[in-house]
């Protein structure tokens, strides 16, 4: 039986345009594809400017959460096979931007 204590994935980045708040980009949310369970608020160095890239870079993480933990939980399986380390593989790919 797999119970989850978590928002069930897939989740996806979506960019969101809530011209009440002061940002000068598009904010990443996480969804589910119709429920947002997240939202990536602007990120700012000390000299002011946006750090857009490790925003995203944020967002990815977040939104490959439920495949981390199926991966993680596949290769830790005594059976694990081939396939799941390419899964896994193909996993951390996704959330450090299509690099491997």
């Amino acid at each position: 039986m797999n119970t989850h204590t978590h928002t069930p994935g897939p989740w996806q980045i979506q960019f969101w345009n809530d011209s009440s708040r002061p940002s000068r980009r598009d904010t990443p949310v996480i969804t589910t594809g119709k429920d947002a369970i997240g939202e990536l608020f602007n990120l700012w160095d000390e000299d002011g400017e946006d750090r857009e890239a490790e925003r995203l870079a944020n967002a990815r993480l977040i939104a490959a959460a439920p495949e981390m933990l199926a991966a993680l939980q596949s290769l830790a399986h005594p059976m694990a096979s081939d396939e799941d380390l390419q899964n896994a593989l193909a996993v951390i790919a996704k959330v450090k931007g299509g690099e491997a």
